[in-house]
């Protein structure tokens, strides 16, 4: 879903520039975009990324998200926290193996009542 957000950008607001961008995918066409790479499964996608030397991603999107948290990918999280209530919906994380304990770095005014809170993993 977070790839037909990111593709309606189209060129004029493509905002990756030459960084390399994948998408986890089991029905996307593997050719559907030249700007993308799409893996089938995380393996293969963290495969690649190990490949690459990849040392920083930016995995968006909750299941995607989720698929790294469980897969111990993820050192640093930073979350944006809005002005907002939410009464239902999923949640962020969805259902984890085990608790992640966190340590905050930071934690800022991002202007118009947002707060950026920057965490990183502790192992």
């Amino acid at each position: 879903n977070t790839y037909d957000k990111v593709a309606g950008f189209g060129e004029e607001n493509w905002h990756f520039g030459d960084r390399h961008v994948g998408v986890l995918s089991t029905t996307l066409p593997q050719d559907a975009d030249p700007r993308i790479t799409v893996y089938r499964d995380m393996d293969g996608l963290v495969a690649d990324l190990d490949k690459r030397g990849t040392k920083h991603v930016y995995p968006d999107g909750g299941r995607l998200i989720q698929s790294f948290i469980r897969a111990g990918r993820i050192q640093h999280f930073v979350i944006s926290v809005a002005p907002v209530l939410i009464g239902a919906g999923h949640r962020l994380f969805g259902e984890l193996l085990k608790d992640v304990p966190l340590r905050l770095d930071s934690a800022a005014d991002a202007g118009g009542g947002f707060a950026q809170l920057r965490y990183t993993v502790e192992t």
